[in-house]
């Protein structure tokens, strides 16, 4: 198999470890979620528009069209790969957070009936 299957790539923000599919989806969203690529795609997009030889072929709009299409189909597809491996993490750490709640919560009324406690202790001393 591959090596770059195998290997294990670290999210730089999050630290999460990520697949090799999630390591491409984001490289990819770094390349396209940013406003050079915008700037570029809707500057050839109008450029394309405004000329009107360019529309005198129907095959010529058909297929900027196609293009147009296969390419926001492509953005969301590869959004999505890296959206589900980020939810699927979060859900592990939302799960964690939910199995230890009980103890938390009995660890917090164990403070708040020691905080009463002293409130009365220090309440008999003043008096």
């Amino acid at each position: 198999m591959i090596k770059a299957f195998k290997r294990k790539y670290i999210h730089e923000a999050t630290g999460d470890v990520l697949t090799f599919s999630e390591q491409i989806s984001w490289k990819v969203q770094g390349i396209i979620r940013n406003w050079y690529f915008v700037i570029v795609w809707s500057t050839v997009t109008f450029i394309w528009w405004i000329q009107p030889t360019w529309f005198t072929d129907t095959h010529a709009y058909i297929k900027w069209m196609n293009v147009a299409s296969w390419l926001a189909v492509t953005v969301e597809l590869v959004i999505g790969i890296a959206m589900i491996g980020q939810t699927k993490r979060d859900a592990q750490i939302i799960r964690a957070i939910y199995k230890i709640l009980p103890e938390i919560q009995q660890a917090l009324e164990y403070i708040r009936k020691l905080e009463e406690r002293e409130i009365k202790m220090i309440e008999e001393l003043n008096d």
